[in-house]
């Protein structure tokens, strides 16, 4: 398998855009992509796009939406459905056909347009037994991250105040990205007073659902080094799922082992072990982290489970300013899904091009300083886990 490198990158900002479709989200993106790329449409070998989980049949084939709006070329397209780790499972795709020497320019793409709320079931059959049970006790996400969280505050300590403070974290760099949805710098005051949705879970604590996309284009490293000085690598594009034994609480299911047998939230133990292993560094080498911080308490157990710190320990890393811009290994500089809300078919990709940007020394005012290595990492219902590593 042959180094893959970042040719260019691109993103719609996010937000509710009810005047423009998914795939006009999508073209936006691309086409700063290939700007960025310095290359044409044209160049484009082949194409690994996230579905659109949305959009009925024409959004779960949204790479072909997408290449009839920017102009069919015959190229092959392949699109990916992983729940909220659709956007890096896609990611994955595209290395393989480009590290394989299949193709040496490939267009890796997500592009959403969530429902206003919590999200929906995608079915309702009648024989879809996890889906009705789940629709019939109410138990949207911010319920099993609350149960979540609740279990970890009785095991570590964990305190509203430090919920609190990751929103406030997130808040002050997310007001400084011009592709964030919110961008207001929040007060501890301000997020401990938001409504309360699901006991520990606040309002301002939980990520929105948003609309947007972002757009990847993988070359090999030699078509890289045609097109620019400022080199990043692929370095790693993992996958896993759970293993047998775990107790973790994933929807849609409504049971769970009493007993642990396996690491907890062992999909995402996993990838993030196959995506060291896979680019050959391990968690002290990192430089910044973009995590799935769909609520205040995902930072703090992903955290632990990519191996930043022991069990336990995040609350003592956020307390002391650890993990904020300017600490020792900044956590969602971005602002995270916290800042922009969640767009499923996306958003793995926004956390490579914000990490990309971080490694070019793009990034403004949130700039990392001297970044040199870059982690991501989503997951997503029944367990779906995908994380990847950019190095320059």
């Amino acid at each position: 398998m042959r180094e893959v490198g970042i040719l260019g990158t691109g993103m719609h900002p996010w937000g509710k855009f009810p005047e423009k479709s998914y795939v006009e989200l999508g073209v936006y993106a691309c086409q700063m992509a290939l700007k960025d790329a310095g290359i044409k449409w044209t160049d484009i070998e082949a194409i690994a796009s996230g579905s659109y989980f949305w959009g009925g049949m024409a959004g779960l084939h949204a790479g072909h939406q997408l290449a009839a709006a920017m102009g069919e070329t015959g190229i092959p397209i392949v699109n990916v459905a992983n729940a909220c780790a659709t956007a890096t499972s896609a990611l994955r795709q595209g290395w393989m056909m480009v590290a394989s020497g299949l193709y040496d320019i490939v267009l890796v793409v997500g592009l959403d347009k969530s429902p206003k709320g919590f999200f929906p079931g995608l079915s309702e059959q009648p024989d879809d037994v996890e889906f009705l049970r789940w629709r019939m006790v109410g138990a949207s996400n911010p319920a099993y991250w609350a149960m979540e969280c609740r279990r970890r505050m009785e095991e570590f300590g964990t305190t509203e105040e430090d919920l609190a403070r990751i929103k406030v974290k997130a808040s002050k760099v997310g007001s400084l990205n011009p592709n964030a949805r919110y961008r207001k710098n929040f007060t501890l005051e301000e997020v401990m007073n938001s409504p309360m949705v699901c006991y520990p879970l606040r309002l301002y604590e939980i990520c929105a659902t948003s609309d947007g996309a972002a757009a990847v284009i993988l070359a090999s490293m030699k078509k890289v080094r045609q097109h620019t000085t400022k080199v990043i690598k692929l370095a790693a594009a993992s996958l896993a799922s759970p293993q047998f034994g775990d107790a973790s609480i994933r929807l849609p299911l409504l049971s769970f082992p009493s007993e642990a047998k396996a690491p907890h939230l062992s999909e995402s133990a996993m990838a993030a072990k196959k995506a060291y292993e896979q680019a050959g560094i391990g968690p002290e080498d990192l430089d910044l982290i973009e995590l799935p911080d769909n609520s205040s308490w995902h930072e703090l157990a992903y955290m632990e489970i990519i191996g930043i710190c022991k069990e336990g320990e995040a609350e003592g890393l956020l307390r002391d300013g650890e993990t904020e811009l300017g600490g020792r290994i900044p956590v969602c500089p971005s602002g995270g899904a916290n800042s922009f809300g969640e767009a499923i078919a996306a958003q793995g990709l926004l956390q490579v091009c914000e990490n990309v940007l971080q490694l070019r020394g793009e990034a403004g005012a949130r700039q990392v300083k001297d970044a040199k290595v870059a982690y991501s990492q989503v997951y997503g219902m029944l367990g779906n886990n995908s994380a990847a590593i950019v190095v320059r």
